[in-house]
C-alpha cells in the first residue's frame, strides 16, 4: 500500500513487484543468481541484458484546498529497459506499458494504492552506439496522488 510518508519508497516497490509479476524475464532460466531483472536504481552488481530499472525522477506538489495541508502530487517515473537487441526492447517496453495501463482498476491495483490517472508521457530511444551494446528505450509515466 503507497503511504504518504513513505510514498517515493512504495511507489517504487509497487512498479516493481507488479512488473516483476507482469513481465517476463526473457532469459529467466540462464540468469545468474547475482543478477536481477527488475531493479530500482542501476545495477553495481553483476549485469546480465535484459534489465528493467525504475527510478522517480521529478515530483511536483499544489495544495489541496484552503486551509489543509494535504498536498496533491504529481510523481513522475522512468521505467528503463535495457535489451540485448531492438525486437526484445520493444517487446519489454510494450509489456511493461500493457501492465501498468491494466492494472489500474484491478484489485490491488494503482488505483486501490491511491495512484490515479496513470499516464505514458513518452517514450523515448536510447540506444548505445554499435553492434553489441545495450538497446535501450526510456518509458517516462505519470501518476497522481492526493491529498498526502
Amino acid at each position: 500500500m503507497v503511504d504518504s510518508s513513505t510514498f517515493i519508497k512504495d511507489i517504487l516497490f509497487f512498479i516493481k513487484d507488479n512488473l516483476t509479476t507482469g513481465v517476463t524475464d526473457p532469459i529467466t532460466s540462464t540468469r545468474s543468481s547475482q543478477s536481477k531483472f527488475i531493479m530500482t536504481s542501476y545495477p553495481t552488481r553483476l549485469t546480465q541484458y535484459p534489465i528493467i530499472t525504475i527510478k522517480l525522477t521529478n515530483f511536483s506538489s499544489t495544495s489541496a484546498g484552503m486551509q489543509t495541508t494535504a498536498m496533491d502530487v504529481i510523481i513522475s517515473v522512468e521505467i528503463r529497459i535495457w535489451a540485448r537487441n531492438q525486437k526484445e526492447k520493444d517487446d519489454l517496453a510494450n509489456d511493461c506499458y500493457i501492465k501498468l495501463r491494466d492494472i489500474q482498476f484491478t484489485a490491488n491495483g494503482s488505483i486501490e494504492n491511491y495512484l490515479y490517472r496513470f499516464k505514458l508521457l513518452s517514450a523515448v530511444e536510447v540506444d548505445e552506439e554499435g553492434d553489441n551494446q545495450p538497446k535501450s528505450r526510456l518509458l517516462n509515466i505519470e501518476y497522481k496522488f492526493f491529498n498526502i
